[in-house]
């Protein structure tokens, strides 16, 4: 399996930024779940799932740290940079006179700081810093134990490994007093979440391997997996705090996103997992990888950093009105920052690093 961009995966970019915009409008309530799909992409795509090689023992040369880095950099500063300026000059939401709070777009612009709904972003800055790192740890783990381990047992040792960290991170890293600033406060990284994401990668080279091996295996999965993701994406819905809070009072103000994060991201790992192994014949995966979906998918970067600008402008609106105005704002800008900056430089970095 060669394939570096899923479709299907792209519909799901799509889900996650629609569960935060209509979150953030005040409807459903599910924009903690689609933070934790989105961190758990990232951690996934940074270990290369679809790379069968030892990919990790190139960090053990500091060219690849410096390629690494440059390349979030083209990925992430341009476009980011360019929606909060369009914040600070054209909204007047960001002051570019301030150098002191959580409204300073300098501050902002080096992640040193977060206002609002920029404290996603802080929070993947923090990863992307620290991935590299994370990465050059598996690759001395996998020289240590491969004269004693198997090559193809290595990948199960790895996401045992990833695993312990994911609960380690998650009971101890808070306890260090870490701590990003921003959003009206101060926040633990969620490293955790990001773990979640690359211990499934190393998963799925697993499972690639078993699904190979047998017809039969992959004929059951291709039924069961498709069940597994439609009914992931119902739950989605059916679990909000606006449903649950009306079928029982008790469910007033409970967030599944933020009050089971490790279950969230576990399952969105799951679902990422199960879409890069269905066929690319699966109508699961036609449907969620459908232009439209992919078009708003690609675009889901742009439109999350827009989005939380218009927020204060359009408060006044109902729920539907505001989903219908934000979105449909967001939306047309993403889409003109995606074709004319975010792809481009996509591009031009796929083929910097290919010389």
């Amino acid at each position: 399996m060669t394939q570096s961009k899923n479709n299907a995966i792209q519909g799901l970019r799509f889900w996650a930024i629609a569960l935060i915009i209509a979150s953030h409008c005040g409807f459903l309530a599910q924009g903690g779940l689609g933070n934790c799909i989105f961190f758990a992409m990232s951690g996934f795509f940074v270990c290369q799932p679809f790379n069968d090689s030892d990919y990790e023992y190139s960090y053990f040369k500091p060219g690849t740290f410096l390629k690494y880095y440059i390349k979030r950099i083209i990925r992430i500063i341009p476009v980011a940079w360019i929606c909060m300026a369009f914040a600070a000059w054209g909204l007047r939401v960001l002051d570019f006179r301030d150098y002191t709070t959580e409204n300073s777009l300098v501050l902002n612009m080096f992640f040193i700081r977060s206002k609002g709904h920029l404290w996603f972003l802080q929070q993947e800055i923090f990863f992307y810093v620290c991935a590299p790192f994370m990465l050059l740890a598996v690759g001395i783990l996998k020289k240590l134990l491969s004269p004693v381990i198997k090559k193809g047992a290595m990948n199960f040792v790895i996401f045992i490994a990833l695993t312990v960290c994911v609960f380690i991170s998650y009971h101890y890293l808070p306890l260090t007093g870490f701590l990003l600033k921003g959003n009206g406060g101060a926040q633990v990284p969620m490293l955790w979440l990001f773990l979640i994401g690359m211990s499934f990668a190393y998963l799925l080279k697993i499972l690639k391997a078993d699904m190979k091996a047998s017809k039969l295996v992959a004929g059951l999965f291709n039924v069961v997996g498709s069940m597994f993701v439609v009914t992931c994406l119902i739950l989605t819905i059916v679990t909000s705090e606006q449903i649950l809070s009306g079928i029982d009072s008790k469910y007033v103000g409970y967030y599944v996103g933020w009050e089971h994060q490790l279950i969230c991201a576990y399952i969105a790992s799951a679902v990422l997992v199960v879409l890069c192994l269905l066929p690319e014949d699966s109508i699961t995966k036609k449907c969620l990888g459908n232009r439209a979906f992919l078009l708003l998918g690609n675009a889901s970067f742009s439109m999350y950093l827009i989005h939380g600008f218009l927020l204060p402008f359009f408060a006044e609106l109902s729920v539907y009105s505001q989903m219908v105005v934000i979105g449909g704002i967001s939306l047309s800008m993403a889409l003109v920052v995606y074709k004319y900056i975010e792809s481009p430089l996509m591009t031009k970095s796929r083929l910097l690093f290919k010389k």
